[in-house]
């Protein structure tokens, strides 16, 4: 895992900044609220914001100190954008599925390939991260993503799942990489070898969770859904799992309603993720609790779903949205953020300052993490957007618009 030496002291000169450093509600957010300034300007010394603002008084922090200097007149600064929800911890690709369901036929392969695809890869663990997973990371943090959740959950056995966890831990060192937050996301599908959930289930709270933690595992996640676990099995997991210190978050009622999110919202879970087929009910709690939506546009735009995340409906409560790619090989084969952020713009009807809000200080928010936005002593970790116009955010796509990516103070591309 590679990691670079202490990065000298920085300025970057932008034509706006937009800093998403607010307590103000997300429904309806402007990119005044969110901290824009024009012709602004971040310095940064040893891999944190040292000052922020309009160019002429940051420079003037920046006086008389040997730094890098980059001008970037035509771009404009803003967090780096944080991913709340990734699966690329695999091997193999899922093509044929996707070939499949444009001819209007069953897909071949399906979750368990992936499974067993991931397990024979496991076998040469430094090579499955050379050769898999490290280009996955590295193409999301060329694309302006600097924090990234991932999730476990191809492996489905405790030997393969800690092994996941272990290669995450390591590669926290990497600062090529964009941080990473980890999730044990063992009740992702059943197992061949387990002929029930229940049984699997427990096999995961005394074989599996109880190393998790001590393996790096930040958060526990379940695919609730009709069809892999139920409710009172994900509860159940859940449970467990609060009580050796995992924090909770959970893929829920995605593709029909099953009572998950009903259930993981009593349980206060930082983070419902999906939720297409949440109800009234659920939407409330949203609205007055804590915990956040993480939609996941490019999923729905994928399969083609006919019913999506009542995102709108959350934001008028009062509740908060983030966005997500789901990177995954099955349903979400999508690395870019950016282009995340078109599809929740053109599914959801939101704004350009909301989409960027859902991928920066919301999605960070859904994590309990101090990322997705830029004040004095943070993380220098930011990205320069090659648009004319902040309102291009979430409108131009199918390409790379992160023209630089700084990461603890170092521009990585």
């Amino acid at each position: 895992m590679a990691s670079l030496a202490a990065a000298p002291p920085l300025l970057v000169r932008a034509r706006a900044l937009v800093t998403c450093d607010t307590d103000a509600p997300q429904q309806g957010i402007t990119f005044d609220d969110l901290g824009f300034v024009e012709r602004g300007a971040i310095f940064v010394r040893d891999g944190r914001i040292s000052a922020l603002g309009e160019r002429a008084s940051v420079e003037r922090v920046a006086a008389g100190i040997d730094c890098e200097i980059l001008d970037l007149p035509d771009t404009a600064l803003v967090p780096g954008f944080v991913d709340a929800h990734t699966h690329p911890l695999f091997a193999g690709n899922r093509e044929p599925d996707f070939r499949a369901r444009l001819r209007h036929e069953p897909a071949p392969l399906g979750m368990l390939y992936t499974v067993e695809r991931t397990r024979e890869a496991l076998l040469a663990p430094e090579r499955f991260w050379s050769v898999h997973v490290a280009p996955r990371l590295r193409s999301m943090l060329e694309h302006g993503t600097t924090t990234v959740e991932v999730k476990t959950g191809y492996a489905l056995h405790r030997p393969g799942e800690l092994e996941l966890l272990d290669l995450l831990a390591d590669a926290r060192s990497d600062d090529t990489l964009p941080r990473i937050v980890a999730t044990f996301l063992g009740a992702h599908a059943l197992p061949p070898e387990f002929p029930d959930a229940d049984g699997y289930v427990d096999y995961l709270i005394d074989q599996c969770l109880p190393f998790a933690r001590v393996h790096g595992a930040r958060y526990a996640d379940a695919f609730c859904e009709p069809g892999f676990f139920s409710a009172a099995q994900t509860e159940r997991y859940l449970e467990a799992a609060r009580r050796l210190g995992l924090r909770l978050r959970v893929h829920c009622d995605e593709m029909q309603h099953g009572g998950a999110a009903t259930m993981a919202l009593a349980l206060g879970v930082d983070a419902i993720d999906h939720g297409n087929y949440i109800t009234d009910g659920d939407i409330e709690c949203l609205t007055s609790g804590q915990s956040v939506l993480v939609a996941c546009p490019a999923t729905i735009d994928y399969l083609g779903l006919a019913r999506h995340a009542p995102v709108r409906r959350v934001l008028e409560g009062g509740g908060r949205v983030a966005f997500a790619s789901d990177f995954n090989p099955g349903t979400s084969p999508c690395l870019n953020l950016a282009h995340v952020a078109y599809l929740g713009r053109k599914i959801f009807g939101l704004s350009a300052a909301e989409a960027l809000d859902a991928v920066t200080r919301q999605a960070a928010r859904s994590l309990h993490i101090e990322r997705g936005a830029l004040r004095l002593g943070a993380d220098a970790d930011f990205v320069a957007l090659g648009i004319e116009e902040l309102d291009e955010f979430g409108w131009l796509h199918g390409g790379n618009i992160a023209v630089a990516v700084v990461r603890s103070g170092r521009v990585l591309k």
